[in-house]
């Protein structure tokens, strides 16, 4: 996606086409996150974090480590700040600071790109499990070169000694499709028990923008199998696993996660001439040696069944939950059908079942970067997911344009799209997101209070859900109806804007209505006594197949008022949940989804 390098008047012109000249539609109800890193002044420069969780380092384990790139917009050398915490994100410190360690013409180096942290699982070579080893790409402004380059730490983190270097480009931006630079290494250990490093790699220009390829380390990163220059250094030398046909296709910026069976997964942008860097993936059954159908198999698209897409920057990760899970994240998220930002943009995180090749769904992130137009802060550019060790929650790192400063390296975890659910809004609205209305969150309280006859909505969960109990107390403020939305996907702004059913409490009844674009009311019953302004309406919504079983007391006791009823014309078998008001304002508490 972004390169290093390029001259400023392509970058202009590429950022506009990456961020779109029409702003996406308003979609703000997502927390804003916490901080892994604040900056101190807008001249500081922010980008592309890494987060990584001790697996292998005995007493250390559980602790969080981090990096990010960091730099200066006033050429001061750049550096790989390396922050840990040992209470599972809730504060960070600073443990150390790595600059460039090469010198000669261009270093110090002002730019440091794409860090990447690995904990050794199992010794390899002289090193234990628990080594650490940090790669990036030195990569000065000038643009001669691109240097990918190792440092290793035997005391977790607490000190660091430069290796090598392991591959070496040119410039990005001096070649007609972008340059000859190697960029966005990412490390596994592959079937046969060597490291594999990934990466991007135009070097091979002008056939190919750039392609995809690996190398490998039999001695624990010492030496590898492709020399700094791409050639041979013992076999299997320089892999290329993805490459295009087209010559101005650029599949790039490779994450990779390995799944319980031996297969292994990777994720990566395609950019080029029509296209938005979306976001493919391909399978290894060989551990890593051949991809798919070839280096030419491009691999299948990432989009979901309710027609969105991701773009740029994609993240993989494997989760143990639910039978086994693949989760996908990435910089931006587009609609299938006229390549439009939907309102999940920048916070949105796919999920698959079933390997792959999906199909997928998706919940929202657990916060929400905010974009601006300050300069160095790189919002949302290539976000790390680190899942829970059961796969239950997932932490989101990425820069957004928060605090004094206008940007922070932000971090938060939520709930990963598993059953059971829960929102008491205690602490914000995490991986909730709106479209439409004004929210606010105080006392446990979810709120709405612009009201409108747009019927505005705050949703979460997973669109994978099927077969689920929604429970949560309902509120009317100022207006005649509020509810709740189950079974949810597609959604967007407006009344009826969004897959799925709605089940709603005015001053008089209960009531059941499919939503496709169109209000479809299905059936209702009188609330004894009726339901005044300022009461908690208690409302439980099992939704088995298509019959649904609603039950609703006020304040949370008394006799129920319920209704029963299968949809005949039911299509909507999966989705999220959420809340909604129409004609008025709203609030609710105590949310649960149970299977």
């Amino acid at each position: 996606m972004r390169r290093p390098g390029t001259p400023r008047v392509l970058l202009i012109l590429f950022a506009a086409l990456l961020f779109g000249s029409l702003a996406p539609p308003i979609a703000s109800a997502n927390d804003l996150g916490a901080s892994m890193y604040t900056r101190d002044s807008d001249t500081e420069r922010l980008a592309y974090a890494r987060v990584i969780r001790l697996q292998h380092s005995g007493s250390l384990n559980g602790t969080l480590l981090g990096s990010f790139e960091h730099a200066r917009s006033d050429g001061t050398p750049a550096d790989f700040v390396l922050r840990e915490s040992g209470d599972d994100g809730a504060n960070w410190t600073t443990k150390a600071t790595l600059g460039d360690p090469l010198t000669g013409p261009g270093h110090p180096s002002d730019q440091l790109w794409q860090p990447f942290l690995f904990e050794l699982p199992t010794q390899l070579g002289e090193f234990p499990a628990g080594t650490l080893l940090l790669f990036g790409n030195v990569a000065p402004s000038s643009g001669e070169r691109t240097d990918f380059v190792s440092w290793r730490s035997t005391d977790h983190g607490a000190s660091w000694q430069f290796q090598s270097i392991i591959q070496t480009g040119g410039g990005g931006g001096g070649a007609p499709h972008g340059g000859s630079g190697v960029w966005e290494p990412f490390v596994i250990v592959d079937g046969a028990g060597r490291l594999a490093m990934y990466f991007s790699d135009e070097r091979t220009e002008p056939e190919h923008a750039q392609v995809l390829a690996h190398i490998v380390s039999d001695d624990g990163g010492v030496s590898w199998s492709a020399n700094p220059d791409g050639s041979t250094n013992f076999e299997p030398g320089r892999v290329i696993d993805v490459q295009s046909t087209t010559d101005t296709d650029r599949p790039g910026m490779p994450t990779l996660a390995q799944l319980p069976d031996g297969t292994i997964a990777m994720a990566y942008e395609i950019c080029g001439d029509g296209r938005n860097c979306e976001a493919h993936l391909k399978t290894s059954t060989d551990g890593g040696t051949t991809w798919g159908g070839g280096p030419e198999d491009l691999g299948t698209k990432a989009v979901s069944t309710d027609g969105r897409y991701l773009g740029s920057s994609p993240y993989l990760v494997w989760s143990p939950a639910d039978g086994g899970r693949l989760l996908l994240t990435g910089m931006r998220t587009r609609l299938l059908d006229g390549d439009g930002f939907t309102p999940e943009d920048r916070q949105a995180i796919f999920v698959s079942t079933d390997g792959a090749q999906g199909p997928w769904s998706w919940l929202p992130a657990p916060f929400q970067p905010l974009e601006s137009s300050a300069a160095n802060c790189s919002t949302s550019y290539s976000p790390d997911l680190l899942l829970s060790e059961d796969g239950t929650s997932v932490r989101y790192t990425t820069p957004t344009a928060v605090g004094d400063s206008g940007c922070m390296e932000g971090t938060a975890v939520g709930q990963a799209g598993t059953l059971p659910y829960t929102s008491a809004f205690d602490r914000g609205r995490s991986g909730w997101i709106d479209y439409g209305g004004c929210w606010s969150t105080s006392d446990g309280v979810l709120s709405e209070t612009c009201g409108g006859d747009g019927g505005n909505k705050s949703l979460a969960g997973s669109t994978a859900w099927g077969d689920y109990t929604l429970a949560g107390d309902v509120r009317l403020d100022n207006g005649p109806e509020a509810g709740f939305v189950v079974r949810a996907s597609n959604p967007g702004v407006g009344a009826d804007a969004v897959n799925g059913y709605y089940v709603g409490v005015s001053e008089t009844s209960l009531f059941l209505g499919r939503q496709d674009g169109a209000w479809t009311p299905l059936a209702s019953v009188p609330i004894p006594d009726g339901l005044a302004a300022g009461t908690w309406y208690h409302l439980s919504v099992q939704a088995q197949g298509c019959t649904f079983t609603i039950t609703g007391t006020k304040d949370g006791s008394g006799t129920p008022t319920t209704l029963d009823y299968t949809d005949d014309g039911c299509t909507f078998t999966h989705g999220a949940v959420g809340v909604r008001d129409q004609t008025g304002t709203g609030s609710w508490r105590d949310i649960t989804v149970q299977a």
